[in-house]
């Protein structure tokens, strides 16, 4: 996860990216943003979750770059063999204040019929029709319903299609409706928009997208196969939880996943932006998350993303530095993951040593008791 890193870094990184062992890479949100981030810092990063609209940001005024930057950008990653994952805000745009719109939304996105009651928040996570209808702390919440709306994004997916992306990642997808939920707030948004990219993609390159969706926690009131069904979804708790045990001296990892789906439909970290950005894993060492990374890294059919932490949180936005994501023993845990591809899985522990082993020739070890990281 190139958390913030411009384009131009991402490129310039792509063969270290490529020799680290990493498959695929993900940028931050790439719609144009409520306000200029060119010139600032880390602590500004949530600028890029308050898109002022569904176009790829060709202002200038983008930490990350422009749009010609982003293609060359892409097309790099190709010639290393190495897939990119564009992160989509699609739930709310920017506000200004709160609970209104920001002055940036152009007038084509201004429509009514575009959005819900924004002055409403959610104050009950466990009430569905809160989570998809109301806003997230004063972000103004978008009809995800409305069939107009919704080829406007799928327009601004299949742009990034073009450049050359091979995936998405869904922001607060559990924010938005599915086609399974009770007919007051039901709505065809996730077939529409991922079912037309996909379409898109296909045919017109040849192209599988990879496409996952932020799900923290529960839903709210929806299973989990209401989203699986078009997406994988992020299982934020059993990464917490492994980062957790290991950084308290604990070797005995449970291997059950926390989400009851398919591993397959799964995405697991040892740290996120957010939990990153929120002070949770800031002040956990490097060695603990490459140790964590171990157990997350190695096992057979999850995704693991990997975030690349800034080296502080006054580091400009756009830059890249080289951290832990970059360390030997990074390398070869995901050296080891591309190299049993297919193969069983066994996660267990010995003494204070946390060990995943893949078949019957491999195992990865994490000695959590110990000074060393990952082996």
């Amino acid at each position: 996860h190139c958390w913030n890193w411009s384009f131009k870094n991402i490129e310039a990184n792509m063969a270290k990216i490529a020799a680290q062992g990493y498959t695929a890479i993900q940028t931050s949100p790439i719609q144009a943003a409520k306000q200029r981030t060119n010139g600032s810092q880390t602590y500004d990063w949530w600028v890029f979750y308050q898109p002022a609209s569904f176009s790829i940001d060709n202002s200038g005024n983008s930490a990350l770059g422009n749009k010609a930057q982003f293609k060359s950008m892409c097309d790099t990653a190709h010639k290393y063999g190495i897939k990119v994952i564009v992160d989509v805000v699609a739930n709310h745009l920017a506000n200004e204040t709160g609970n209104d719109l920001s002055p940036k939304i152009p007038e084509h996105l201004r429509k009514g019929a575009f959005w819900h009651d924004i002055s409403k928040n959610v104050t009950d996570w466990k009430n569905r029709y809160q989570v998809t209808q109301h806003c997230m702390s004063g972000l103004p919440d978008l009809n995800t319903g409305n069939a107009e709306l919704q080829q406007i994004i799928l327009g601004f997916l299949k742009d990034c299609v073009d450049v050359g992306i091979d995936g998405f990642r869904f922001d607060a997808a559990k924010s938005i409706e599915t086609p399974d939920d009770n007919q007051i707030i039901a709505s065809d948004f996730w077939p529409v928009v991922i079912g037309g990219a996909e379409d898109y993609a296909s045919k017109t390159y040849g192209k599988d997208l990879y496409i996952y969706g932020e799900i923290l926690d529960e839903t709210g009131g929806v299973a989990l196969s209401a989203y699986t069904k078009y997406m994988a979804i992020t299982d934020n708790s059993w990464g917490n939880t492994v980062r957790e045990t290991i950084s308290g001296g604990n070797a005995q990892i449970t291997g059950g996943y926390h989400k009851a789906s398919a591993p397959s439909n799964l995405v697991v970290w040892a740290e996120s932006h957010d939990t990153f950005a929120d002070g949770t894993t800031n002040k956990v060492d490097e060695a603990n998350i490459n140790k964590a990374w171990a157990l997350v890294g190695a096992r057979a059919h999850a995704m693991g993303l990997y975030l690349a932490r800034p080296a502080n949180m006054s580091q400009w936005l756009g830059a890249a530095s080289d951290t832990a994501w970059a360390y030997p023993e990074v390398a070869a845990v995901n050296r080891f993951r591309n190299a049993f591809v297919g193969q069983s899985e066994y996660l267990g522990s010995s003494g204070s040593v946390s060990y995943v082993r893949r078949g019957t020739t491999g195992i990865v070890l994490s000695n959590v008791g110990g000074t060393a990281g990952a082996t």
